[in-house]
């Protein structure tokens, strides 16, 4: 009877071979299946980045911010007026972007001193302001306790070269906000800080819901353009051996993948070498109804952006290795408490062996 254990024990490791296969090509298709979604998302990541460059995004909502502290400032300044010198405020050169271009970063402390510039007259690159909205500028100031806008932005500078000799230490932005505090008047500085925080967080929150929606919107055209259909692309992963191949390949080299580009995304059509295309070859003759849902999931997918994609990527990337040295602690300690094998014909030779033996003594 000892004999049969040894087609139970055998059945058992082909299971537990056949289980850590499923898991590695699961792992695989998963691996595959991101770094798709990761090229698709990088493209889509570019796409929306140059929208919002040609559309100065980022400088339009700012210069609405600058805007609206205006208003705190002087609820009755002018629109126009205000508009003009947020305009001056973010071409100030220093923190403009190049060829004159709104800047699109802004501290609180730069916005009260070229407030100052603006209001005493003394800004870099000749006078960006008319008379109209300098004049008003000047009685805005007034009215928060600046009396002497000139007086005070000389004050802060000599205050600021002082700090610098006596607190080197010190960063350039809290030498210069510790010359604000002692030189500029209270109700001025506090009416700024006070209303800077609040307006940027909307700024940042206008921003990024704009943003987002660019996501969306480019990560449909691409998806319809592509029909990248999530659920076939699962399908067509967990049957194309060559593809998936090609995708491990790549993704195990994930730190090196190039910045975001437009090209990626017609390197896709070489990862076919089993006939199935990422990117079709004829958008009309392939499209198919059915093909709806698995492309509102890819828009989905794709809405989450590169980043989400390649640290996911390299959590599965990272995943195998650590799948594969415990499979193998598993299969040594299967191994150490199976204990050395006997071969089944040297077991059937022996008990023959005895059978004789056995015969002989009786004869």
């Amino acid at each position: 009877m000892a004999p049969a254990a040894v087609p139970s024990r055998s059945n058992a490791r082909l299971g537990a071979l056949s289980l850590t296969n499923t898991m590695f090509k699961s792992l695989d298709v998963l691996i595959g299946f991101a770094a798709i979604l990761l090229l698709v998302s990088l493209a889509v990541t570019a796409l929306v980045q140059t929208v919002t460059t040609l559309l100065a995004w980022r400088s339009r909502n700012l210069l609405h911010g600058v805007i609206a502290i205006l208003n705190q400032i002087d609820p009755k300044m002018p629109r126009f007026c205000a508009r003009q010198i947020a305009g001056a405020v973010l071409r100030q050169p220093l923190i403009a972007r190049a060829q004159g271009g709104r800047a699109t970063v802004l501290q609180r402390e730069e916005l009260t001193c070229i407030l100052l510039e603006l209001a005493a007259g003394r800004e870099p690159g000749g006078k960006s302001l008319d008379e109209i909205a300098r004049s008003i500028l000047k009685k805005a100031l007034e009215n928060n306790g600046v009396a002497n806008p000139a007086e005070v932005l000389q004050n802060f500078e000599l205050t600021s070269l002082k700090l610098e000799a006596l607190r080197p230490e010190l960063p350039a932005a809290a030498r210069r906000n510790m010359a604000l505090a002692t030189e500029a008047p209270i109700q001025f500085l506090g009416r700024i800080y006070t209303w800077f925080d609040e307006t940027m967080d909307r700024v940042t929150h206008r921003f990024t819901g704009r943003t987002r929606l660019a996501t969306i919107i480019v990560s449909a055209a691409i998806t319809a353009g592509m029909q990248l259909d999530a659920f076939d692309l699962l399908k067509r992963l967990s049957v194309d051996t060559a593809t998936r191949n090609v995708l491990n390949a790549m993704a195990a080299s994930v730190d090196r993948l190039p910045a975001a580009d437009l090209a990626q995304v017609a390197e896709l059509r070489k990862l076919a070498e089993s006939g199935y295309a990422v990117v079709p070859e004829n958008w009309a003759k392939e499209w198919n109804p059915a093909k709806i849902p698995g492309m509102a999931l890819s828009v989905i997918l794709l809405s989450l952006g590169a980043p989400f994609w390649y640290d996911a990527l390299k959590d599965l990337v990272g995943l195998r290795p650590v799948l594969a040295r415990k499979e193998q602690a598993y299969r040594e300690r299967r191994q150490a408490a199976a204990g050395p094998a006997v071969p089944p014909a040297r077991a059937e030779e022996a008990g023959e062996k005895g059978d004789l033996e056995a015969a002989g003594s009786a004869g």
